[in-house]
């Protein structure tokens, strides 16, 4: 029976005359981030650390900031001075106290509305006599583990689904490792996110809306033409003086390209743009529907550089099609999961009532236009998107019927939010660690072994054997004693085996990297860890979130070269 010890956030530590920051203001910096949806995401969180080390402190520090909703420290070490020189959430009154209520009491502070726990108990037997323990937990960071524990814990934490983080800053070096057997990713948030206008083949309300211009004759539906003609694309205002038309030069770029692109069809027999000449001819046309005096104006330089969603053909992005593909997305599929469900539902639409097209989104760029046409043209989008949602709806419930399963098992949000980001959806699922132990892929990176300086892959192997030699001997190389030929000659010995269990020959790792390895003695450097804890902390948000796309594989730091990688082992 594991005994927790929760505690809650003490005010007696904060001082009058000093400001401290309010629950509203932290929330609305993190809610500019990833929005209401991503707070109360990490509101629901909570996390279990197996040891209370330099990284794992970072770690919580950076999440407790934000607003984790609860952690639980799993630690039965004393505080020591040895943590006094690198842990900021230990003071010298903690010395022989219990490091995981010490560092508890001390994360709470941060943050009131977060709750933490403490068992002070050694993880391993935990693991060992109650793997249930870990049943609850929104995910699982280890830090300082040794081999077969580790194993064992991440075994069983791959069984039921919850990832596993594991996070270590040894000397110089720094490892991040995740473990996910799955997250899916709904608000994934690219840089430039891929939208789908349909441009090429409008749906009827956008054609009937592209319809109520006339670029020749200045009709907008909008903007009366106050100007006189004065020559085949020319006019000129009440003085004579020649202008531009403000119902010239306030329709929307998106008309403009429509027009374009149908004037292109009708003289290359239907076809689309395909050579990159002929890209530029496109542009060109856009060029001669300007007026005379006007060749600069903004909603043609606007179509211009929204010319490419005009005439290049839209394609499911691979990592969509993937998910679409999915064993868990086909139509025998029994997985009850919601967003399995709508992915099944986001197919059968693509195949059915989309014709191959992704639900539209709803979202337009800024334009350059008068605003009842840009409201007009917005609605537009919205009204087809709900429309293209609203089949989506309708496939999953009959999907539901099928499974026996109650109509409001999925909410319209759900569907909603699925549909609105349906070109983004992204799927995680890294390696086990048994698959990374048993079978390394060294055959991907056992070349970049041979440049050290500009790849750290080989802090990897180096960091494994320093693992191995701490369940042999009970303490990391050079521990105990600082950098002793013997314990270097040891250290050799297991680096050696593990190189030849891994697949890489023996030569790849030099006399100077295991000496150096064992003269960091197992040491846990603050501006490392701080490194490592700052993207580890990152990573668990968002699969905790399910935003942004967590890394697939390990993040490695060599912290004498400032040299990064992100490897799959």
């Amino acid at each position: 029976l594991v005994k927790i010890y929760p505690m809650v956030a003490s005010k007696a530590n904060h001082s009058s005359d000093r400001h401290v920051i309010s629950n509203s203001e932290r929330k609305d910096r993190s809610i500019r981030l990833w929005g209401e949806r991503g707070q109360l995401a990490l509101e629901k969180g909570h996390v279990c650390v197996l040891n209370a080390t330099v990284v794992a402190t970072e770690v919580l520090k950076n999440l407790v900031l934000p607003g984790v909703g609860a952690f639980t420290i799993v630690d039965n070490h004393r505080v020591s001075e040895r943590d006094l020189g690198n842990n900021f959430f230990v003071t010298q009154e903690s010395i022989g106290e219990p490091r995981c209520h010490e560092v508890m009491k001390n994360l709470l502070e941060l943050n009131e509305e977060v709750k933490g726990h403490a068992v002070n108990e050694d993880a391993c037997e935990i693991i060992m006599s109650n793997l249930d323990f870990f049943n609850d937990f929104s995910c699982v960071i280890v830090s300082d583990l040794p081999e077969k524990h580790l194993l064992l814990l991440a075994n069983r934490l791959w069984e039921r689904g919850i990832p596993l983080f594991l996070g270590k800053a040894y000397g110089m070096i720094g490892l991040w490792r995740n473990v996910i057997p799955e997250v899916c990713i709904v608000e994934s948030r690219p840089e430039y996110a891929k939208e789908n206008y349909r441009l090429a083949n409008p749906f009827p309300e956008l054609s009937a809306f592209v319809e109520k211009f006339d670029l020749e004759s200045c009709r907008h539906p909008y903007i009366p033409l106050t100007e006189t003609r004065s020559g085949p694309n020319e006019f000129v205002d009440q003085r004579g003086r020649p202008i531009v038309p403000k119902a010239h030069s306030h329709i929307p770029a998106f008309v403009l390209l429509i027009k374009a692109l149908q004037r292109w069809r009708a003289e290359h027999d239907g076809k689309m743009p395909q050579t990159g000449q002929e890209k530029d001819q496109f542009r060109e046309l856009l060029d001669d529907f300007q007026l005379a005096v006007g060749k600069d104006e903004e909603n043609f330089v606007e179509a211009k550089a929204l010319a490419r969603h005009a005439y290049s053909p839209f394609e499911i992005p691979s990592e969509v099609k993937a998910i679409l593909s999915d064993a868990k997305a086909g139509a025998d599929s029994n997985c009850q999961d919601p967003f399995w469900i709508i992915v099944r539902a986001l197919r059968a639409f693509v195949e059915g009532e989309g014709g191959g097209c992704l639900p539209l989104s709803g979202m337009l760029p800024d334009m350059h236009a008068d605003t009842k046409s840009y409201i007009d043209l917005q609605n537009i989008y919205r009204e087809q998107a709900a429309r293209d949602c609203s089949h989506v709806s309708a496939r999953v419930q009959q999907i539901l019927t099928s499974m026996n399963q109650r109509a409001d098992v999925i909410s319209q949000a759900e569907i909603s939010l699925i549909c609105k980001n349906a070109a983004n959806i992204r799927l995680v699922r890294t390696r086990s660690l048994q698959e990374e132990y048993t079978s390394p892929c060294c055959d991907d990176w056992g070349w970049m072994l041979d440049m050290p300086e500009e790849f750290p892959h080989y802090l990897y192997v180096l960091l494994r054997a320093a693992d191995r030699y701490k369940t042999n001997f009970g303490s990391f190389p050079g521990e105990m004693q600082p950098l002793d030929e013997a314990e270097v000659a040891r250290f050799k010995e297991i680096l050696s085996a593990l190189c030849s269990e891994i697949g890489i020959p023996n030569g790849s790792l030099t006399n100077d990297m295991a000496t150096e390895l064992v003269r960091y003695g197992g040491s846990e450097l603050h501006s490392i860890a701080s490194v490592v804890g700052g993207i580890g902390a990152n990573e668990v948000c968002k699969v905790l979130m399910k935003q942004f796309v967590p890394a697939c594989g390990s993040f490695l730091y060599n912290g004498v070269t400032g040299k990064n990688a992100l490897c799959v082992f």
